[in-house]
């Protein structure tokens, strides 16, 4: 493999994790430490050289880069994309999507303002079409939801939330200990293995998979609404993920992942 070679391969495998490679990032796309070594020295030099950052934050991917690219995946599939479908489909991982834009749902809104920002709405006329189309989908009440009857609350008689079709949970959290259950029904399908749960912030240390076969440890605070986190006067450094059932926290550090569990279990249909 030439140094050329080498240096596409380091760039395509940074563009695919949404970071610095490491080295057994890049023995897994077929670079060998003896190549790198021989054709580039140490992997700081060997990430320098491929136009990366080796001692700053790490390889990031251009905000708008992430935007165009998936909205070219939703012109090419004539639809929007689950994270699943993009990871298939698209040039990245979904990783950087949940850094930068909170959530999957996130990305639609986020492409909106970014087209009217840069001025590029007819461009994309048919994109943002699907996106409207598909908000109003998800917006819209399923036949079961229109039939429902309303009447007032009966005293004495305890309070549930929506019906829900998660094994072991039969109805919608409506406070945080019942965000911490359905994370916990949903942790291994959402990619996280926890390890402790505890009274002290964050109140949770799991493990995630961030790419094939490679785990690292996160924090993770719940919340039923994601706004709460600032109300507790949590620590936004030390914090990675935020697992809530309700998402509305707009300003929200773009280095915190936010799981609005409530749109998960509603994209599981």
């Amino acid at each position: 493999m030439s140094k050329e070679e080498i240096l596409k391969a380091i760039q395509a495998c940074a563009k695919k994790l949404g970071r610095n490679p490491t080295l057994r990032d890049l023995r897994l796309a077929g670079i060998t430490g003896t190549q790198l070594y021989r054709k580039l020295g140490n992997l700081k030099k060997s990430l320098t050289a491929a136009g990366l950052k080796a001692d700053g934050p790490g390889f990031s991917v251009d905000r708008a880069e992430l935007l165009l690219d998936w909205a070219a995946t939703v012109r090419k599939l004539g639809k929007i994309p689950t994270a699943k479908v993009y990871t298939r489909e698209g040039s990245f991982s979904v990783t950087p999507f949940f850094r930068r834009f909170g959530s999957w749902q996130g990305v639609g809104q986020a492409f909106r303002k970014f087209a009217v920002d840069a001025r590029i709405e007819k461009q994309w006329k048919d994109v943002l079409k699907l996106i409207g189309e598909h908000e109003e989908w998800r917006m819209k009440p399923s036949k079961v939801q229109e039939r429902r009857r309303r009447a007032p609350l009966l005293k004495g008689r305890p309070v549930y939330g929506d019906p829900l079709l998660l094994p072991g949970m039969h109805h919608a959290p409506i406070n945080e200990a019942g965000v911490m259950f359905a994370f916990g029904v949903l942790a291994r399908q959402l990619g996280f293995i926890v390890k402790r749960w505890q009274t002290d912030f964050p109140d949770c240390l799991a493990v995630r998979e961030m790419a094939k076969g490679q785990w690292q440890d996160v924090n993770v605070e719940v919340e039923f609404e994601s706004r709460n986190f600032l109300k507790h006067g949590h620590d936004p450094k030390k914090c990675d993920v935020i697992v809530c059932w309700v998402h509305n926290w707009p300003e929200c550090p773009e280095w915190i992942e936010v799981v609005e569990l409530r749109k998960v279990v509603g994209g599981m249909g």
